[in-house]
């Protein structure tokens, strides 16, 4: 490693200017404190929502389809107030061309981000694979209601199954179209789906519940009663440790991590209620000022935010939700919130809109998805699933289980009908699909369909319902352990047809590019440290480095140490 290696270095002591050449950063809303132990530096400490190091483009930043390593250190902030966001961007979003590490927790399907710091580190050129297919977790289960990675594997859940003793049940992706069976959510035999899911504190939680939202209010005839709901944290093999009833509702919907508790919001049979895990017991947070679900929790900028079916509410601490925006632009349901570019956005009925809150208190339309409008066209559109992943912003979309990726404001692509259903009827809810839960796994967007009500009768004969897909988009990889809170170095490498992801000096991930792709990461936008498509990181970064040149392992051992003396 020579010192005509470096393209530029960033210590973030005090200032944002590079000390190796001119491409000196412009700081706003960034803060400067203390950074790694032994480095007798400072780091710059950005919000979690609008703080960013803007660096010019620069003829010397034009990556193109050399080899390059980029290294930082980076202490993400305990507990968790917000998502976890962006180290370092240089990304065209228009044309999907440059690249990308972030933090980020593994988001599935209803719920927040979870705690777990994952770290991935991608590039892109505008490619875009096939889904592939992951498999069905059971034969006779007709969605999958969550996907959460958790400890570098990936875990589904199942909505229902032709016995009550095979539902509620939790699987674990082996690779390929396999999953491991790993036990059931207690042994009531009216908790039948897994209704939602979250890595919270180094461990799952999984909620109960009834998918089929009939049968969760006793609206079906003829039907076993239903059971008030419990969340349980996974013990290992097949074991799950029973956390008691959760209020009086039916449904566990979503679940949050914030300021170091456990949350959980319940359905309209729980009086849209949310509670917090405090000592092994589920403290009262209030309800929402209406007779409703409690849909979604997504915390951002050190505020937890929720919505019902109508409406999104602010946390203001104790009992109190304050409602910021009821039926925005005429919808009447929200069933998905994420963030992106530091903004929170929603997923909405029956119009099918993603809305995105302003800073000054409005709401944005970002387009449209779903069934076209027209004469004889009903609105059905609904969309169930939002996350950014590699740059980008994805939706997953019922009647037609759809995925769509956001372009920018009114121009959306779709991806795919990922479930099919040949007596698909509009005026007939049972016949319609979903893609209810997007989560990022070993580089890869993975997406999961079911049939709209989620019952066991309703798979389709082909059964394209209650199955994984995933499909890459662009070259990707990641470190799928919970950095935590410790400073930690963090190395990003291309080397050739391959990608190296290395944390506190050892290699985590490597991957190679899809077959024949060499992506040229030329474009004019400005590199961004600590923010990216998510937003601003939540933490801090010190002495980022970017290199021309594959560093290899000698190198980035010397790199990390010398760092730390």
């Amino acid at each position: 490693m020579t010192s005509t290696d470096l393209i530029a270095h960033w210590p973030l002591d005090r200032d944002a200017k590079d000390v190796h050449g001119n491409s000196h950063g412009n700081a706003r809303n960034v803060t400067f404190g203390d950074g790694p132990g032994g480095t007798g530096g400072g780091a710059a400490v950005f919000n979690g929502k609008d703080s960013v190091i803007e660096v010019p483009d620069a003829a010397p930043l034009r990556l193109g389809n050399h080899d390059f390593t980029l290294s930082a250190w980076v202490r993400c902030a305990l507990p968790m107030r917000s998502i976890h966001g962006d180290i370092f961007s240089k990304f065209n979003a228009e044309h999907r061309c440059g690249l990308n590490l972030w933090v980020a927790g593994s988001a599935p399907g209803y719920n927040s981000m979870s705690d777990a710091r994952h770290v991935y580190f991608g590039t892109d050129d505008g490619y875009t694979s096939d889904w592939e297919d992951c498999g069905r977790l059971w034969p006779s289960n007709p969605l999958v209601p969550c996907l959460v990675v958790y400890k570098g594997q990936l875990y589904g859940g199942l909505s229902d199954a032709d016995r009550p003793e095979d539902a509620c049940r939790v699987f674990r992706w082996n690779g390929g179209q396999e999953w491991t069976d790993c036990g059931r959510l207690g042994s009531d035999p009216h908790h039948l789906s897994v209704m939602s899911m979250l890595v919270h504190g180094g461990s799952l939680y999984a909620g109960t519940g009834i998918w089929d939202w009939g049968r969760a209010s006793d609206a079906a005839k003829n039907v076993p009663p239903t059971a008030l709901t419990h969340v349980f944290r996974y013990e290992g093999g097949k074991e799950w440790r029973d956390l008691g009833q959760v209020g009086r509702g039916n449904r566990v919907i979503c679940m949050a991590s914030f300021e170091g508790e456990l949350y959980a919001g319940l359905d309209r049979g729980g009086s849209a209620r949310c509670f917090k895990l405090q000592d092994e017991r589920w403290m009262d947070c209030g309800a929402l000022d209406e007779r409703d679900n409690f849909e979604c929790l997504m915390p951002l900028g050190g505020v937890l935010y929720g919505a019902s079916h109508s409406a999104v509410y602010r946390y203001e601490g104790g009992s109190i939700w304050k409602c910021i925006g009821r039926n925005p632009h005429d919808t009447t349901q929200i069933h998905a919130m994420s963030v992106m570019n530091g903004h929170l956005v929603i997923g909405t009925w029956p119009q099918g809109y993603v809305l995105r809150y302003e800073d000054d208190g409005q709401w944005t339309i970002m387009g449209r998805v779903g069934l076209p409008e027209g004469k004889d066209i009903p609105l059905i559109n609904e969309i169930n699933a939002l996350v950014v992943h590699h740059g980008k912003l994805y939706a997953g979309v019922l009647p037609k289980a759809q995925v769509w990726r956001y372009e920018c404001d009114g121009h959306w692509t779709l991806l795919g009908c990922l479930a099919s259903n040949p007596v698909y009827d509009v005026a007939v809810c049972p016949s319609w699909s979903r893609v209810v839960s997007l989560t990022t796994h070993q580089g890869r967007l993975f997406a999961a369909t079911g049939a709209s009500q989620a019952r066991a009768i309703d798979i389709d004969p082909a059964k394209t319902n209650g199955r994984v897909l995933a499909c890459r988009m662009g070259h990707v990889v990641g470190h799928e352990y919970d950095i935590g809170g410790a400073w930690t170095h963090i190395a990003a490498v291309r080397a050739g047809d391959r990608l190296r992801l290395y944390v506190n000096g050892a290699l985590s991930a490597e991957s190679l590019a899809p077959a024949g792709q060499v992506f040229d990461l030329t474009n004019a936008e400005p590199l961004r440290i600590g923010f990216g498509a998510q937003g601003s990181l939540t933490g801090s970064i010190a002495n980022v480095r970017l290199y021309r040149g594959a560093l290899d392992a000698a190198q980035m051992d010397l790199l990390q140490k010398s760092a730390t003396r």
